[in-house]
């Protein structure tokens, strides 16, 4: 068995864990930036690194899902899919990657409230209103 498959089976029981846990009565809003399990995906798909965990922003709030961009600390030059925060984005204290974060536009999905671990931090309204112009132009 290599290394992919064991992670895999690794992420299958962290899941299978997620799936018994009883929805928290926590809050997570549109504009903030939450760790999440996000798991392992399949070829250029996010996943997520330590714990199965990936930071993502919060796009939209649907009951308990919630319509989320993955971030990442690597940009790819003159790609439309990726948004560099600007360094006076965060409203918060707690952010190790300030300088370099990024959202990839096109790791858009939908999460279950289960897969939310902590919350970071929050953007600003002016840098949500861009990131969400940026999603109007690639997916409409």
């Amino acid at each position: 068995m290599n290394q992919t498959e064991i992670n895999f089976d690794m992420w299958n029981l962290d899941k299978k864990r997620i799936h018994r846990t009883p929805i928290e009565n926590m809050f997570v809003n549109p504009r903030e930036i939450w760790y999440t399990k996000m798991g392992i995906n399949i070829w250029y798909e996010e996943n997520g690194k330590t714990e199965f965990k990936r930071p993502v922003l919060v796009i939209k709030k649907i009951w308990t899902l919630f319509l989320v961009i993955a971030l990442t600390s690597r940009w790819k030059d003159n790609n439309k899919f990726y948004h560099k925060f600007l360094t006076a984005s965060f409203n918060d204290k707690n952010l190790k990657y300030k300088d370099s974060s990024y959202c990839i536009l096109s790791q858009i999905k939908v999460m279950d409230k289960r897969r939310f671990t902590e919350c970071m931090w929050s953007v600003w309204e002016t840098e949500f209103f861009d990131i969400k112009e940026k999603l109007k132009a690639i997916l409409l």
